[in-house]
């Protein structure tokens, strides 16, 4: 096993610090294009319910990964996954740039799921590299990092848009998305190191029954677990149901422009650079399922405060109070999975608790299309409110945590 010198930053040291370079950059270049994908396939000729359905393709060959590469990932080594999947990710910005109808955006979002071949792996090869008193420090610092991107690219590409026009605008930005995240493929093939000592690796189990309570192992063994998956689901219900029309309702109904859309997501990305870090010094001082609650309590209020805007100042305001209480969700959850997952299970740990909200994400823009399109715009975010507001109850009634609030608790995992 090779080895790597103890002095960390953040809470992050060897490859999480060489992640934390590579990750941001490599992913966070698609928010030049994100923000505004709803609308290209609009422009391309998709409906609402053709978004959805979309959505459904991805989320189908995604959920399918998840839990077989969570498994490979604790028995063949991160690095080969990582790096294989950022290849694979750099080829669907070039799809996109490719793509005339919308037809043709089924192959990017097909090649865009297959990204996450990568994500138990990156996930569990982060995690093992970053100190257990300082976890959600560490997610928060990388976080902050994808926020100077946030901040910078949606704003840059809603300029770009209003001057040279949507379509070839959208083009060139998946273009400079496609060169950048193939550089950052380069970077990660060169630097990171496999760290998961071959004698950590379970024993091999030839039957198909064994081998899938490997891959479950972690839920079936952990029943926290269990509950944050519950909960887990739920919130990406919520999540789903407006993530895909969220732009459209904010230009179509409230009225605004593209640039002022991308300035609401610039400013997103602005607030988490200041606030992420001391989030995750926060949550590392306290309960991580506190932490958790306050984002699930609060995310109803604001989408139904995001559907009652009626003007650029009102939906900037709201969004921004919003995401300064979901900034805490995020570090909170990923440090909560890491105290209660030993390392030699965290990538199938990783793989199995993407699946179910990878299932939410999935079905869940199909269903805010019906909603949009049978009861009105404004009750696909009443139905997300109510999706976010079970997931609290659920968390809130049902997870009883051991002792893991001290930093020797929470190493005895490592």
């Amino acid at each position: 096993m090779v080895t790597r010198p103890e002095k960390s930053y953040m809470g992050m040291r060897g490859n999480a610090l060489i992640m934390a370079f590579t990750e941001p950059l490599g992913q966070g270049i698609l928010f030049l294009t994100t923000p505004f994908w709803s609308l290209y396939a609009l422009d391309l000729g998709a409906s609402l319910t053709l978004i959805g359905l979309l959505s459904l393709v991805q989320g189908l060959v995604r959920i399918s990964l998840q839990a077989p590469v969570g498994y490979l990932t604790d028995k063949v080594g991160r690095k080969r996954l990582v790096v294989l999947g950022g290849f694979i990710a750099s080829l669907a910005p070039l799809a996109y740039y490719f793509a005339t109808r919308w037809e043709h955006l089924l192959i990017g979002v097909t090649i865009e799921a297959f990204t996450n071949i990568a994500l138990p792996a990156r996930q569990a090869m982060f995690a093992d590299a970053i100190d257990s008193e300082k976890r959600a420090t560490a997610f928060a610092s990388i976080h902050t990092l994808f926020s100077v991107f946030s901040t910078i690219m949606p704003i840059a590409s809603g300029y770009l848009l209003n001057k040279v026009g949507f379509l070839p605008g959208m083009r060139t930005a998946y273009l400079i998305a496609f060169v950048v995240m193939l550089l950052t493929s380069f970077a990660r093939a060169a630097f990171l190191v496999e760290d998961l000592d071959i004698n950590e690796r379970a024993p091999s189990r030839p039957s198909l029954r064994g081998t899938f309570f490997e891959m479950f192992d972690p839920l079936f063994s952990i029943k926290a677990l269990r509950v944050i998956l519950l909960s887990a689901f739920l919130y990406s219900m919520a999540q789903g149901i407006v993530r895909r029309y969220s732009v459209i309702y904010a230009i179509d109904v409230v009225g605004i422009s593209m640039t002022q859309w991308g300035l609401v997501s610039g400013a997103m990305g602005a607030l988490g650079i200041f606030t992420k870090v001391p989030t995750g010094w926060l949550i590392d001082k306290i309960s991580r399922k506190t932490c958790i609650l306050i984002s699930y309590v609060t995310r109803p209020i604001f989408l139904i405060g995001f559907a009652l805007s009626r003007s650029f100042p009102q939906l900037l305001l709201v969004k921004i109070v919003d995401n300064t209480f979901s900034f805490v969700q995020q570090p909170a959850l990923e440090a909560l999975v890491i105290d209660l997952t030993p390392k030699k299970k965290r990538g199938r740990t990783y793989g199995a608790m993407n699946i179910i909200p990878g299932i939410a994400s999935t079905i869940s823009p199909m269903i805010g299309a019906f909603i949009w399109e049978a009861i009105g715009a404004e009750w696909a975010f009443y139905t997300s409110a109510l999706f976010a507001a079970t997931a609290f109850v659920v968390l809130s009634t049902f997870l009883h945590l051991p002792d893991i609030q001290n930093p020797k608790a929470r190493a005895h995992v490592d």
